[in-house]
């Protein structure tokens, strides 16, 4: 049968009661808050976060999450009241996060690049009663405040709570960012709130572990963007998983020695997945707040003893063709999670060769959380690996058959799934197979050992005179030669095939020209997987994780067809 890791679940177990073995019975949590209180008492004053060059305790943390918790009560927040939290990678995030879940409410993270529009409707979709905003991306954020009708505001300040270091921060961030550190008409400065004394707390009561913490938006790139709202015991579920999978990949290396480098953003289930695994391994989060400044981002790597750094294939790719990633200091590296696409072969063979250091390919959702990944010193090329614990894959038809031979929708259940999307009824009942399983809308196939590879989105999958063609398949190709960086597949209209793919593609070395590719298509392709047209551009539309966007690709076709 085509499906895979149907046995005891231990994860749930451990969630739910507190026990387990070895390192997994440490969690023995239930929601967040006592997450952060565990940490707080087992290592108040050891580093939790870092940004900027300045970093704050587990006690401090603990102390800033209160105060904003009891500012919001103060503001006459109802428990479930949606807050939305529209800042980078920056200490605030965290620290905001955690107020707003402490208070008793939810926290929709956005990403503060959105235009007015997009920010404006997911405002409007779950509700906000209020937005933490950062003051140089504020502008477009106060614009969806007044079309969304939401007045109430905090705003943060590049340099807030840093101390005499304000200054120096703030203009560090003027230079980085390119903009003005202008003021929002009616907001609340940050310092404001953090100096709230944590008084209310208690007046709240307990938090269940059944209630919401975050509402993610998902679904940007694909279609209308979705809320997927997460409980507390979808997240700790989730953080377990990682502990049971991760480990192996961590052995011998103390917890306070555990140095997260974060570039991916914290509204994105990646980059908050694995705060909250640093967290509740008593580690250091190192946040960065512009990846795209690969210089400043090279000098914040040489700061700290990074031992883990997730990210997707574009962001190694950066670092890779930086001239000074390749002197820095990798030995206390071992873990680099890729994710959110597939990791080109060419890649993880240079990132392995410069760092010392595998890519561990996983795969995971926001609907879903962590779904596989690939077992330290059995990791497979262009596998996503093994079903996490706790995780049941099956791969379905398109009349919810199990396919028990080639490939098939990926289709997961497991205690993480969201129950569903946000005020989308119709969506939910479209999502779920019959027997509860989510359709990610990803083409797997399983091989003779359990190990999952994806093979593309159902969605963006080519119809050419009747064949299927999967882009992913042919950009693994292309991504092969040496004279290709990164490449994107999509359709392009076509009288007698209907649709043909196309390729968009960056040069890694100046030679490559049409015919080079094409040449190279023609060894490993067959005839109707060929791109009929190579597009050379100096970069590809990418998402703020880092993922390509084939849809913009999509538009431009179209745009050229109609002509």
């Amino acid at each position: 049968m085509n499906r895979f890791n149907k046995k005891d679940n231990e994860t749930l177990k451990l969630v739910r009661s507190g026990q387990s073995s070895g390192e997994l019975a440490d969690l023995g949590v239930c929601t967040i808050e006592e997450l952060l209180q565990r940490s707080a008492t087992k290592m108040p004053h050891a580093p939790a976060l870092s940004a900027m060059g300045a970093s704050i305790s587990y006690e401090q943390l603990q102390n800033l999450s209160a105060s904003v918790a009891t500012w919001l009560i103060n503001q006459g927040l109802q428990p479930g009241a949606r807050v939305a939290v529209a800042l980078p990678n920056m200490l605030a995030h965290p620290v905001a996060c955690l107020g707003i879940i402490r208070a008793g409410l939810i926290a929709v993270c956005v990403n503060p690049l959105y235009t007015p529009q997009e920010l404006a409707q997911v405002f409007k979709d779950s509700e906000v009663k209020a937005v933490f905003l950062f003051g140089p991306m504020g502008q477009g954020v106060q614009q969806a405040m007044l079309q969304a009708g939401v007045s109430l505001a905090v705003q943060v300040a590049p340099g807030d709570q840093l101390g005499w270091r304000r200054t120096l921060v703030n203009w560090v961030a003027h230079r980085r960012l390119g903009s003005k550190l202008t003021g929002i008409e009616g907001a609340i400065d940050w310092r404001k709130v953090v100096a709230t004394r944590a008084t209310k707390l208690r007046q709240r009561g307990p938090i269940a572990a059944e209630q919401t913490a975050f509402i993610i938006y998902s679904g940007g790139t694909t279609g209308q963007p979705k809320g997927v709202p997460i409980s507390h015991r979808a997240l700790l579920f989730n953080v377990a998983q990682q502990y049971s999978a991760l480990r192996p990949h961590l052995l011998g290396r103390a917890e306070q020695d555990y140095v997260l480098l974060l570039a991916v953003p914290l509204y994105h289930i990646l980059g908050l997945g694995n705060l909250l695994f640093t967290l509740a391994k008593g580690g250091k989060a190192v946040l960065v707040m512009n990846p795209r400044d690969t210089t400043a981002f090279i000098k914040e790597w040489s700061r700290h003893r990074v031992s883990s750094f997730p990210g997707v294939t574009t962001l190694y790719n950066s670092l890779l063709e930086h001239e000074n990633f390749r002197s820095q200091d990798f030995t206390d590296l071992a873990l680099c999670l890729g994710a959110g696409m597939p990791v080109s072969e060419s890649t993880a063979k240079l990132w392995h060769r410069i760092t010392g250091c595998h890519i561990t390919e996983a795969y995971g959702m926001t609907e879903t959380g962590l779904i596989s990944c690939n077992p330290a010193g059995r990791s497979r090329p262009g596998s996503v690996g093994l079903p996490v614990t706790g995780v049941e894959i099956s791969l379905r038809g398109e009349d919810e058959e199990e396919v028990t031979i080639g490939a098939g929708e990926i289709c997961v259940r497991s205690p993480a799934i969201m129950a569903g999307y946000w005020q989308r009824p119709e969506e939910n009942a479209a999502a779920f197979t019959h027997d509860g399983f989510f359709r990610t809308g990803d083409i797997g196939l399983f091989d003779l050992d359990g190990y999952l590879s994806l093979v593309d989105r159902k969605k963006e999958m080519i119809i050419s005179s009747g064949f299927k063609v999967f882009p992913s398949e042919i950009e693994r190709i292309l991504n092969a030669h040496p004279g290709v960086l990164e490449s994107a597949v999509v359709p392009a209209p076509d009288e007698k095939a209907g649709e043909v793919p196309i390729a968009y593609v960056v040069r890694r070395q100046p030679y490559l020209d049409e015919a080079l590719v094409i040449a190279h298509c023609e060894k490993h392709l067959v005839s109707y997987k060929r791109p009929r047209r190579i597009i050379f551009r100096d970069e590809l539309p990418k998402s703020n994780v880092g993922k390509i966007l084939r849809k913009e690709l999509v538009g431009i076709e179209q745009e050229e067809h109609s002509r």
